[in-house]
């Protein structure tokens, strides 16, 4: 009887090519038109007992990924992409998980915390990232063990 492969064993033939990493970095360039980063609701308190001072020196936070975020990653996605369509699928599943790593460290918190407020487009786009980041390491850590 033939042994039918797991589910994990089929999505994870999927790292040898590029299209999940251009799934991902299609999402990511159309976050800003899907999507746009709102400033995070300040509640009154917050604005009365913070001085103005404080409030110029800090950055505003933002609920999901800003333009300039999700554009960054988009981009540094849709590279890895071409790395591994042009062949360099090691190289191309390191650079990948590094930058997808890297957008769940400075977009990730956030994309939680817009669901709070409705958005789910953010939390969809972590979520895919985070499968990225992990299946692509998972390639380039084991190489050509699995």
């Amino acid at each position: 009887m033939a042994e039918r492969e797991s589910t994990w064993e089929s999505w994870y033939k999927y790292t040898g090519t590029p299209y999940p990493a251009a799934l991902n970095s299609l999402l990511l360039l159309a976050t800003p038109q899907v999507s746009p980063a709102t400033p995070s609701p300040v509640s009154v308190v917050q604005r009365a007992s913070s001085s103005r001072f404080v409030n110029a020196l800090s950055r505003p936070k933002y609920l999901g990924p800003s333009s300039r975020t999700a554009l960054l990653f988009g981009a540094a996605q849709a590279l890895g992409a071409w790395m591994v369509y042009d062949g360099d699928v090691e190289s191309g599943s390191g650079f990948l998980a590094a930058w997808s790593a890297l957008y769940l460290i400075v977009g990730g918190r956030g994309s939680v915390k817009a669901l709070r407020y409705g958005k789910v487009w953010p939390l969809l786009v972590a979520s895919v990232t985070g499968a990225n980041a992990f299946m692509y390491g998972r390639r380039f850590i084991a190489g050509g063990f699995t």
